[in-house]
C-alpha cells in the first residue's frame, strides 16, 4: 500500500484552507497544471497582501538566484502587512549544494512570511518531519476535469455543455492553462450568445489547433523534417506558446497510444468514445493516426517529449529553437 505524506493536500484542500484565513508558513507546489498554481499564488496575494503586494511581495526563479536571496527575503520582516510571500519558480534548479541551508530554514520558518516554492520536476528537498512544510499537488483527475471547465466558462460569464466540454478535452488536452486560452476564444467567438456547444468547439478550436496538431502529428509519422518546420513556423507565426505547442503533441500521442491499445484489443467504438472522452470526428483521426505507429515509435517520441518539456521549462536557450530541435529529433 502506497503511504502518503501527512502533509501533503489537493489544491482543492489547499483553496478551502485559504476561504478560511488559514495559512502555512511553507507551501512546495508540485503536479503539472502550471495555470491553478498561478492561480494559487494569486489568491495569497489578494487575500493575505491586499494593496501591500508591492512591499511584500517577492518572486525568485531557481536557476538565476541562490538559496541565501531567497532565505534573507523569507526573514525579511513585512511592511503595513501581518504576511509577507516570498515565491520560488523551478525551485528544483536550485543550487544542491545550498540545499541544506533551505532545509535547515523549513525547520524553523519565518511565522509572518509565506514561502512557496514551486518543483517542476521531482523534488530533491527533504520535507519529512517538517510540521510547517505543507505539500500541495496541482494535478487533476480525469474526473474533475470536467468541473473544472465548467468553472473556468463560468468566470468568463459562460455556460459550456458537457459535451462541448469534452470535445475541447479530445482537442487540446487536460493542461488548464491551454484550455483556458481556448475558452477565451471561444467566450469571444460566442459573443451575446452564453452556451458554448460542441460545434462551437469544433468550427473554432479544431479548424485551428486539431488541423494544426493533426499536421504535425503527420509529418512525425512520415518523417517529412521540412513539413514539420513548416507547421511550426505557422503556429509561431500566431503567438502560439512552444511550451503550448509540445502540450498538444504529447497529449496527442497519449490518445494514440490508448487508442491503439483499445483498438487491438477490439473494443467497440461507443466504449473506445467514453473511454478517451472524444468526439466520434476526432475518433476517426486518432484512429487513424494509431494505424501509422507501433508501441516503440510512440514510447521513443514520448520519451523525446518528457526531455523537451524539462528543457523548455528549465533550459535558459530560446524556446522556439529547443522546439525546432526536439520536432528533427521526433522525425528521425
Amino acid at each position: 500500500m502506497k503511504k502518503v505524506a501527512r502533509n501533503k493536500i489537493s489544491h482543492s484542500d489547499f483553496n478551502k484552507k485559504l476561504s478560511k484565513n488559514e495559512i502555512s508558513p511553507v507551501y512546495v507546489f508540485t503536479g503539472d497544471q502550471i495555470y491553478l498554481m498561478d492561480q494559487a499564488v494569486e489568491e495569497l496575494k489578494k487575500r493575505f497582501l491586499g494593496g501591500s503586494a508591492d512591499f511584500n511581495f517577492s518572486l525568485f526563479y531557481g536557476d538565476s538566484t541562490s538559496v541565501k536571496d531567497i532565505i534573507n527575503s523569507a526573514k525579511t520582516y513585512p511592511m503595513l502587512s501581518r504576511i509577507r510571500v516570498v515565491v520560488v519558480k523551478n525551485a528544483e534548479k536550485l543550487p544542491e549544494n545550498e540545499l541544506k541551508l533551505l532545509e535547515h530554514y523549513l525547520s524553523s520558518p519565518s511565522p509572518s512570511t509565506c514561502l512557496v516554492l514551486i518543483f517542476m520536476e521531482e523534488k530533491k528537498l527533504s520535507t519529512e518531519n517538517q510540521k510547517d512544510v505543507l505539500l500541495v499537488d496541482f494535478v487533476l483527475d480525469t474526473k474533475d476535469i470536467d468541473k473544472t471547465i465548467k468553472e473556468e466558462a463560468r468566470k468568463l460569464g459562460y455556460d459550456i455543455t458537457k459535451d462541448a466540454g469534452e470535445t475541447l478535452v479530445s482537442l487540446v488536452g487536460e493542461n488548464l492553462q491551454n484550455i483556458h486560452s481556448e475558452l477565451q476564444k471561444l467566450a469571444t467567438f460566442s459573443g451575446n450568445r452564453k452556451k458554448i456547444e460542441s460545434q462551437d468547439v469544433e468550427r473554432l478550436t479544431e479548424k485551428a489547433q486539431f488541423k494544426d496538431v493533426f499536421q504535425l502529428i503527420n509529418a512525425i509519422s512520415d518523417k517529412n523534417k521540412k513539413k514539420a518546420l513548416k507547421v511550426l513556423l505557422e503556429l509561431e507565426s500566431t503567438n502560439e506558446d512552444p511550451v503550448s505547442i509540445l502540450n498538444k503533441i504529447s497529449w496527442r500521442f497519449r490518445l494514440i497510444w490508448k487508442a491503439k491499445e483499445l483498438i487491438d484489443k477490439k473494443v467497440p467504438e461507443k466504449a473506445i468514445l467514453r473511454e478517451l472522452r472524444v468526439s466520434s470526428g476526432a475518433l476517426y483521426y486518432i484512429g487513424r493516426e494509431a494505424n501509422n505507429f507501433h508501441y516503440e515509435d510512440i514510447k521513443r517520441i514520448n520519451s523525446v517529449i518528457y526531455e523537451g518539456d524539462l528543457s523548455l521549462k528549465t533550459a535558459s536557450a530560446a524556446k522556439n529553437l529547443i522546439l525546432t530541435r526536439l520536432l528533427l529529433e521526433l522525425c528521425d
